[in-house]
């Protein structure tokens, strides 16, 4: 195994006891200690610019500089070398004083061999080498702090806020005088119905002493709400902790958006075939679990086409648009409206005692598409169609469902338009469902 070498600057006036040093440390086998001898301060600030060292011994009773002050020009010099006292000073305050000026060992002449020196320089070598990883490590972590990119906030065992970034306080709208009076709690920056969750969140930070990331919604002092990605460690030594925050609020709305665009059509903002089919699906449950009737309802405009061949499509569009919403203006919170194609919606009836009912609802959608609108400087007075199958008297399934609804709808065409029909089994030869499954 090869061995390790440690240069060594050693700042010492007396001859003797440089030598004694470096006969000490060529009694050592690993590491190799090659030992460089400076008799004054002067001329050991001079070989530390010239010379990288791993650690300095110095004697503090040097011709040209006593005691603080030569630990002092040292470190302005070069502050990352570890540095070692060597004195004939027997003195614990003096000794204290210097540990506290970042100096890593405090040796008696006369007191040492060859291992206590040896072990005393790697020490004061691996000792100053984990400060500086500290200082760099809490040297990045106040520029993130301070830089604004990340809220970080230190909280008690009580849940208090006990200290923050400004990043922090700007997210939640409260004031630094507020936080020193102590007023800030996290249970005050979460609406009520996610405390619950927060509370088994505040149980896994007692027992693990940190919290993975996780995504919450935030209330600021304003009572406005935001989300948050947090993360929360504890402090050593303490029952307190530190945690981290994002606002992730854009990101959340674009996630709503996307997810919107994914399930609603883009023209109309109703919901889209996919989405349309999970709120059957749901009502069919629910139906059979209530014993109660469901109403399908397949649509098509009247004439559409006609719309679109004089007006041009963007005209087309603007009606669709406006009738497009006239179902929901009836005000059933049971009923879903969805385009499914061009010219064609489908609406859910749910909660139906009785046919007669949706026979009801269905005259009421039928006057409310009548209305008038204004397109593209033009007068309509659109009308529509409608195909209506009824669970579980026509089936129980979806595709059944949607395939007897567009038989119907078919036949109600037939009569003239502007109408609707019932689908019932003496209707069925002579007309072929539009789709074949959904």
């Amino acid at each position: 195994m090869k061995k390790s070498n440690l240069s060594v600057l050693a700042i010492e006036d007396s001859l003797d006891d440089a030598e004694l040093v470096r006969v000490m440390l060529n009694r050592v086998r690993d590491p190799v200690f090659t030992v460089v001898h400076a008799q004054r301060l002067a001329e050991g600030l001079e070989r530390l610019r010239e010379q990288t060292f791993d650690v300095v011994l110095l004697d503090l009773g040097l011709p040209d500089s006593q005691g603080i002050d030569a630990i002092k020009n040292i470190r302005k010099e070069c502050p990352a070398v570890p540095l070692i006292v060597l004195t004939g000073l027997d003195d614990e305050e003096v000794a204290l004083k210097m540990l506290q000026m970042d100096v890593q060992d405090y040796l008696i002449k006369g007191e040492i061999d060859s291992n206590l020196l040896a072990r005393s320089i790697r020490y004061a070598r691996e000792r100053k080498r984990t400060i500086m990883d500290l200082q760099a490590s809490e040297s990045r972590f106040r520029r993130l702090s301070e830089s604004g990119v990340m809220a970080i906030a230190y909280f008690d065992i009580n849940g208090r806020i006990s200290g923050a970034n400004d990043t922090f306080l700007s997210m939640i709208g409260y004031s630094r005088e507020e936080l020193d009076k102590g007023v800030i709690r996290w249970d005050r920056l979460l609406p009520p119905e996610w405390r619950p969750y927060m509370r088994k969140v505040a149980e896994a930070f007692m027992a693990t002493g940190r919290v993975a990331r996780y995504e919450t919604e935030c209330l600021g002092r304003d009572r406005s709400r935001f989300w948050g990605l947090f993360g929360a460690a504890r402090i050593e030594g303490t029952a307190g902790g530190i945690a981290f925050v994002v606002d992730i609020t854009k990101r959340k709305k674009l996630e709503e958006e996307i997810r919107h665009m994914a399930n609603h059509d883009v023209l109309t903002g109703l919901p889209n075939r996919r989405l349309f089919l999970e709120l059957i699906r749901f009502e069919l449950e629910e139906a059979h679990r209530n014993q109660k009737k469901m109403g399908l309802l397949s649509l098509d405009l009247d004439r559409f086409k006609g719309v679109n061949d004089t007006l041009g499509h963007a005209a087309g569009a603007e009606l669709l648009t406006t009738v497009a919403q006239r179902p929901k203006s009836l005000g059933r919170r049971a009923d879903a409206v969805a385009r499914i194609g061009c010219d064609e919606f489908s609406i859910l009836l749910g909660g139906i005692e009785r046919p007669e009912d949706i026979t009801e609802i269905v005259r009421k959608i039928l006057v409310a598409f009548r209305e008038k609108c204004v397109v593209a400087g033009r007068e309509f007075h659109i009308t529509t169609s409608m195909g209506i199958s009824v669970y579980p008297d026509d089936g129980n399934d979806i595709n059944t469902l949607f395939r007897y609804a567009d038989i119907a709808l078919y036949r109600a065409k037939n009569r003239g338009r502007n109408t609707f029909e019932f689908y019932n089994l003496d209707i069925t030869e002579g007309y072929l469902p539009r789709i074949s499954s959904h």
